[in-house]
């Protein structure tokens, strides 16, 4: 049996070996030494949002990303001068290039809609619009605004947005019926939301694009359209990889 310290009553015994017990188990735990984990064991990874691609290359691979995206390549599947001519865009239409990157069609929505247009450039990666500002600079547009949000909110103002322009991005959104519905709420009267997005096919297939477990069918995006009042109102084929879909609302 254990004895109190010399000069200590043996009534206060209890609470010595009590203090000594806290310490014990605290301290630990003060250290971060929790060992719920077996020894050596690493925690599991927070979980993290699944919204946008862009949202999570890491700053020693973002350079290398941005060039892909911008890449000479990528005009022989993506066929941008053909995307815009079929927009049909207005002069002084109002669109908001929802996951813009660093600019690949961003600029081109700029001239089409001429200098009373306006074009907001969302996205989620800051390196992605610092780019697309080095790109206005050059070309010295003023009617792009580059804006950093967050991924569950494109922040864009209520019933101001003719046309919401999403490229290769939609099937990186997490809770994309809740998206979606914040992009309806922005759209003006008579507005579309617009999406371009990948075929499913493996990348072995393809070549590139996302992993197929990423990808979407363009039924499953037409039914999560459907849910905030949106259909289908043309359909582009001209796409070797994509589907090109402008949907509005069910009149």
């Amino acid at each position: 049996m254990t004895s109190a310290p010399r000069g200590v009553p043996s009534t206060a015994m209890g609470h010595w070996l009590t203090t000594i017990a806290m310490v014990v188990v605290c301290v630990p735990s003060l250290c971060g030494c929790h060992r719920s984990n077996p020894r050596g064991a690493k925690s599991a990874p927070a979980p993290q949002p699944a919204h946008s691609g862009k949202a999570h290359h890491g700053s020693r691979d973002i350079g290398d990303y941005i060039r892909r995206m911008e890449s000479a390549d990528r005009a022989a599947w993506q066929k941008p001068d053909e995307v815009i001519a079929a927009l049909n865009l207005r002069p002084g239409e109002r669109i908001a290039d929802v996951g813009c990157g660093p600019g690949y069609f961003t600029l081109l929505l700029a001239e089409a809609v001429g200098p009373t247009g306006k074009v907001w450039a969302v996205d989620v990666k800051a390196e992605m619009l610092d780019r697309l500002r080095e790109h206005i600079a050059e070309r010295e547009l003023s009617n792009i605004e580059p804006q950093l949000v967050p991924e569950n909110d494109p922040r864009l103002p209520p019933g101001q947005v003719d046309t919401v322009f999403i490229v290769n991005t939609y099937h990186h959104f997490s809770y994309r019926p809740v998206y979606v519905s914040k992009l309806r709420r922005a759209l003006a009267p008579g507005g579309r939301i617009v999406i371009i997005d990948f075929i499913p096919k493996s990348r072995e297939e393809r070549g590139f694009g996302p992993k197929l477990e990423m990808q979407l069918d363009r039924a499953t995006i037409d039914r999560e359209m459907a849910a905030s009042g949106l259909q289908p109102a043309a359909v582009h084929t001209f796409l070797p990889e994509q589907y090109f879909v402008e949907y509005r609302v069910k009149q």
